[in-house]
């Protein structure tokens, strides 16, 4: 490994600059809106981050449509695959409402940038809340743990289309 790739998750790949697509049977949900269960409407698709190792989506590129002291705020974010659920007959992506109030706390994604460890720890931790969050300066994070999309919010099943849905 070239110690410029060090810290790196370089297996991690925007779907819209990859030769990968979507399989067959499953929707490809970029451009859908994003919507909480309340039904407010948060943002839009924007891209998917896969796993190119794993061959299994990780995170929805979100667009999302912040409000600060009245002032509109877009900006991209990740949220773990296993977070949303779809609808596909309105091509709509569902977050849980308790779970929409975390989204401004989430680090501003950079398309092209390569996704660091540490900061998809970020992103896990700002699900978990703010009391999971280690203190920055006693953590160095180079590589995950084999079990790290093990976790809850790498579970497709929300994502992935069922029959008769």
């Amino acid at each position: 490994m070239d110690m410029t790739e060090k810290h790196r998750t370089t297996y991690l790949e925007e779907l819209s600059e990859s030769d990968f697509e979507v399989a067959d049977h499953q929707p490809d949900i970029t451009g859908w809106e994003i919507l909480d269960s309340a039904g407010n409407e948060l943002g839009e698709v924007e891209d998917l981050i896969f796993d190119s190792d794993a061959r299994k989506v990780r995170y929805v590129v979100a667009n999302l449509e912040l409000y600060n002291d009245e002032e509109e705020d877009f900006r991209l974010v990740l949220i773990p695959i296993g977070i949303v659920s779809i609808h596909e007959k309105e091509d709509e992506v569902i977050i849980p409402e308790a779970v929409a109030l975390v989204l401004a706390t989430l680090p501003v994604y950079e398309p092209g940038k390569t996704i660091s460890p540490a900061e998809e720890l970020a992103i896990r931790y700002a699900f978990l809340g703010e009391t999971a969050l280690p203190d920055a300066n006693a953590v160095v994070y180079e590589s995950h743990p084999e079990d790290f999309y093990t976790h809850g919010h790498f579970n497709d099943r929300g994502f992935l289309k069922r029959p008769n849905h």
